[in-house]
């Protein structure tokens, strides 16, 4: 499908102009981010399953392979779209096995559920020039990570050794050039400073220092001493970069071959304090460093285009493998004793994914319809499964709409609107199989703990979902 108007050769805005705009529409805190993304940021892309690669015919192609933006070279344009990202997540705790006595037989097993349901902060907002050049494009983004950024589960409920919050604020603030030799041949980069403002994640933690592992979670209060405390690790990294590449060539006047990709990680080196709610351990000068990478991608897309409609088909690869522990480096004392690093286990893999999706001009020039679908493997492995980021096998069915609102007297507009469902596996993990375990910053396990591992912390029920609702402007002129 083409552009909603088209491109006019004559400059009539500058690039500060646009950076001016951009920045204007888009709030600071505008995205959120949890680490592994679901399909796909814009509004064009979650009606296609994610599949773009070869066919980003508006800006988001900044961020999915910005050598398609050559092709809608204009004197303006300007993207406005906004996603919701509905999540459902819950976790059942396995019954704790007999080895643990009068005390195992304690623990709570009923179901417990993430309370923030809807992330509503999934802005793309964009704008570009071609600055009077016939083959060339320049555009100015901003943008997050597309997945639910906030989570909230009960504080002591039967999953907080795994988790009990996060929220993470996540940002690329991007600048995209890209060339073509008219339609057969183009190439453009993205380059993204990458702004991590705020990173919140906490999990109930035990104190305790001798050998023995209490596998029930149990708050402080009135009348009751606990080793216990709920930790919150508040952090930043105002400063990280990336790039993403791109290339496309059209091999015959009906098929065409594109791939992008972030060619370079983004390394962040967090740092900042913990702060715990059981102040009867004392706690003194606590603080904590803790690195992050997010991987290299890869995407390469065949498309089929004839006039009033187009297929594509596209393989996904992200290197999720680069993470396979978080590792936080602490200081200062609980109970005047030194605290130990807190090391949690992911041995993450590679994520594969296969995307198919296509658009139709329904009534040409005035209404198109899209509907794709796509098949993703998990980056986390079963015995190291997680509520943070559930990562599992994953299937996305979706459709959308563009209106072209140049039949209504307003030339160069378009609206769009899209769905998605995802449907992820349901994961079962024993307590013989679960590889994520409490943590206990002064005595480790299990050099401090006889020998024996600890207490499992993600043995149970995992069942997660999504859905998406995604709606856009995009004007052209």
């Amino acid at each position: 499908m083409r552009s909603p108007s088209s491109p006019s050769r004559v400059l009539s805005a500058s690039w500060p102009t646009l950076l001016v705009a951009v920045s204007t529409l888009t709030p600071l805190t505008l995205a959120h981010a949890a680490g592994f993304e679901v399909p796909d940021n814009g509004t064009r892309a979650v009606g296609r399953g994610g599949a773009v690669a070869a066919s980003s015919e508006d800006l988001t192609a900044a961020h999915f392979n910005p050598a398609l933006l050559a092709r809608q070279s204009s004197s303006l344009s300007l993207l406005y779209n906004h996603n919701l990202v509905f999540h459902e997540s819950t976790f059942t705790r396995a019954p704790l096995s007999e080895g643990w006595g009068a005390r195992g037989a304690q623990a709570d097993t009923s179901e417990v559920s993430d309370r923030e349901t809807l992330f509503p902060l999934g802005v793309f907002v964009a704008g570009g020039t071609n600055f009077g050049l016939e083959d060339a494009m320049f555009a100015a983004s901003i943008y997050g990570p597309h997945s639910n950024g906030k989570q909230n589960w009960p504080d002591y409920g039967p999953q907080s050794f795994m988790l009990t919050e996060t929220d993470l604020i996540l940002v690329y603030y991007s600048a995209s050039a890209a060339w073509s030799n008219g339609d057969r041949f183009g190439i453009g980069v993205t380059l993204q400073y990458v702004d991590m403002p705020k990173l919140e994640y906490e999990l109930v933690m035990d104190a305790r220092v001798d050998p023995e592992s209490d596998p029930v979670p149990d708050r402080a209060r009135a009348g009751v001493v606990s080793s216990q405390t709920a930790s919150k690790l508040d952090l930043e990294d105002r400063f990280g970069y990336t790039a993403i590449v791109g290339a496309f060539v059209k091999i015959t006047d009906h098929l065409e071959l594109a791939a992008g990709g972030r060619v370079l990680p983004v390394k962040l080196d967090a740092k900042g304090g913990i702060h715990i709610d059981n102040e009867a351990l004392n706690p003194q000068g606590l603080k904590v460093e803790m690195p992050l990478t997010l991987p290299r991608t890869a995407r390469v897309g065949l498309r089929y285009v004839d006039p009033g409609f187009d297929v594509e088909l596209d393989f996904v690869w992200e290197n999720w493998s680069v993470i396979d522990k978080y590792h936080a480096n602490m200081e200062g004392t609980i109970q005047g004793q030194p605290v130990n690093d807190l090391v949690i286990e992911k041995q993450w893999q590679d994520s594969m994914g296969v995307r198919l999706g296509g658009d139709v001009a329904l009534v040409p020039g005035k209404l198109d319809v899209r509907a794709g679908g796509f098949v993703e493997s998990g980056a986390a492995p079963k015995n190291y499964s997680h509520i943070d980021f559930p990562s599992f096998d994953r299937l996305g069915l979706s459709g959308g709409l563009t209106f072209h609102l140049d039949t209504v007297g307003v030339p160069g507009l378009a609206l769009s609107a899209a769905y998605s469902h995802i449907f992820q596996e349901d994961r079962e993990v024993t307590e013989a199989y679960g590889k994520t375990f409490q943590q206990r910053p002064k005595a480790p396990c299990p050099e401090r703990c006889e020998g024996l591992s600890g207490v499992v912390a993600n043995a149970g029920r995992f069942e997660t979902s999504f859905d998406i609702v995604s709606v856009g402007l995009d004007y052209r002129r």
